[in-house]
């Protein structure tokens, strides 16, 4: 769905047990790993996640830009946020 929007190879994605985290980038290599953990999670909310980790292979930071970028293609993304990270 979002890959056409952010046109950059993505050279792995992996499913692995994660902690911490929702996912992570490796911008440079195109590695995208996404939790486990998130087969739990409602279907909008792991689409966040996706959306997140591949705005990092264009903006490899948090800066406004990044979410800015990601605002315009999911408007709701705060709200699927704070859902997601609701314990």
């Amino acid at each position: 769905k979002f890959t056409p929007v952010i046109n950059r190879k993505i050279n792995r994605l992996t499913i692995r047990k994660m902690q911490t985290r929702w996912g992570s980038c490796n911008h440079k290599k195109g590695y995208i790993n996404l939790s486990l953990n998130l087969i739990e999670k409602a279907p909008e909310l792991v689409e966040y996640v996706v959306l997140h980790e591949l705005a990092h292979l264009i903006y490899p930071h948090h800066q406004k830009s990044f979410y800015d970028f990601i605002a315009g293609l999911m408007s709701d993304f705060k709200t699927r946020e704070q859902r997601l990270n609701k314990k």
